[in-house]
């Protein structure tokens, strides 16, 4: 069985939610809040053969800012690694395999419990 099947199946509440969020605000040195990944992308990374998750990896790029990247997994956990697909500003480029998402800001909903 793997780890994702064994995963709590309890959902996480927003003012949890919220408290986490914050809490991240609270302490980090930079102003990105999150990242946004378009539905074609999510369903792009989910469509690899084999795929069964989603994995996200928290990195830095050149200037230091930070990134966080998602890849597919397998049912056993395991990294499915394919071509790069990556935003350039706010237009999308899709490839398979890994993406970056879109940081907020500038990609932000309106003032939230999880993101004010």
């Amino acid at each position: 069985m793997d780890s994702l099947s064994e995963a709590p199946k309890q959902p996480l509440n927003l003012e949890q939610a919220g408290q986490w969020t914050r809490r991240f605000r609270e302490q980090s040195e930079h102003a990105v809040k999150g990242h946004c990944f378009s539905k074609q992308t999510l369903d792009q990374l989910l469509s690899q053969p084999g795929a069964a998750g989603i994995r996200f990896y928290y990195g830095r790029d050149e200037q230091d800012a930070p990134k966080l990247v998602a890849v597919a997994t397998d049912a056993n956990d395991q990294d499915i690694l394919g071509s790069v697909a990556s935003f350039k500003g706010m237009e999308e480029t899709t490839g398979s395999g890994v993406d970056t998402g879109i940081p907020c800001p500038p990609c932000c909903s309106t003032e939230n419990s999880l993101n004010s």
